[in-house]
């Protein structure tokens, strides 16, 4: 109601993704966030279905052969019909040769993981990293501060969330209780809010013992390889067979699900035997451009339990194209591979 063709829509919390599916179908561009995995994947799920669907409808379209406009919302069928002031509203399907009223914006999308708040680890296996990391020498004795670093007394964040102002506030407390303790704080966290920065600041500024220092994991370059992302790996194979095209998934390794699963395991160490339970989808453009992927070909399994099929027939594109084939694993991250054919 606010908004024309072609503007931003954000959906901080998605969910199943209605609000980008709307905007998809009225021509808007649209960014979706999600903590939840779940929800991304069934969000991506019902938007290449439908951008699939729509991509077709613009190729019928485009050859002459019908037009299709996005069908109404929920909530506004028989808009019109019922109420003799309301403007006519379009056909679902146009008459030969008229224009789609509403274009979608877009015919592709992509998946970014942005953070690493969902760790699965326990807060005491977390401290050991953190603190093998930095050199930070252990306090077992201590209930709340986890060791020292240099002169600083330390106190590491829980891994499954930002430093936040609540933190802030505890931490605060704890050194209520011991108003004795004249040494500076050595805060050690993922990420932080910007609302506790702006309140570390104003901490400093107004007291003379205790200040707060910062390092921030994700961030700080001095401290960037706590995390050494391995990306996703997918070995594809792509072959002209006369007319058709055979793409052939041969190989997917998740480094991220494979330590995620040792982590659930503890000491046992896991095993993937078929790539297939990695992978949430694969998607296939046949003539691809460079740069917008549109999908030709795409194998979402309708149940959790069913995997995808790795080997997949479609007719061949024109001599000299590229075939870019889209693996998406079961965490969300997602690698495109594209090779000539």
């Amino acid at each position: 109601m606010t908004t024309k063709e072609g503007d931003l829509i954000l959906d901080c919390f998605i969910g199943s993704g209605t609000t980008a599916v709307a905007a998809q179908k009225l021509g808007r561009r649209w960014i979706g966030c999600d903590i939840n995995k779940g929800a991304i994947q069934t969000t991506a799920k019902r938007l290449h279905q439908l951008m699939r669907e729509q991509a077709e409808a613009l190729k019928a379209q485009s050859q002459g052969q019908f037009d299709l406009t996005p069908p109404p919302l929920a909530g506004e069928a028989g808009r019109g019909s019922e109420d003799p002031d309301s403007p006519p509203q379009p056909s679902p399907q146009a008459g030969r040769g008229q224009e789609v009223k509403e274009q979608p914006a877009q015919l592709s999308f992509s998946t970014w993981r942005v953070n690493d708040y969902d760790l699965q680890i326990q807060h005491n296996e977390a401290v050991a990293l953190a603190c093998d990391y930095l050199g930070v020498t252990r306090t077992r004795a201590d209930s709340y501060f986890d060791g020292t670093l240099g002169n600083k007394l330390v106190r590491i964040v829980p891994f499954n969330h930002p430093l936040t102002p609540m933190d802030l506030e505890d931490l605060k407390s704890e050194l209520e209780r011991r108003p004795e303790e004249e040494r500076d704080i050595q805060l050690i966290a993922l990420g932080v809010e910007l609302n506790a920065r702006a309140a570390i600041e104003e901490y400093n500024r107004n007291r003379p013992i205790n200040k707060l220092h910062l390092i921030e994991l994700r961030t700080d370059p001095k401290y960037g390889g706590f995390f050494q992302h391995q990306p996703l790996t997918v070995a594809v194979s792509v072959e002209r067979e006369g007319d058709e095209l055979l793409v052939t998934v041969n190989d997917v390794f998740s480094p991220g699900i494979v330590q995620r699963l040792n982590l659930e395991q503890g000491i046992f160490r896991a095993q993937v035997e078929d790539w297939r339970a990695v992978v949430d989808c694969i998607l296939i453009d046949s003539d691809h451009d460079g740069e917008v992927f549109k999908v030709a070909l795409s194998d979402i399994p309708a149940r959790k339990q069913d995997l995808v099929e790795g080997s997949y027939r479609l007719p061949a594109p024109r001599e000299g194209a590229s075939v870019a084939v889209k693996v998406i694993d079961m965490l969300g991250e997602e690698v495109v591979v594209v090779k000539p054919v």
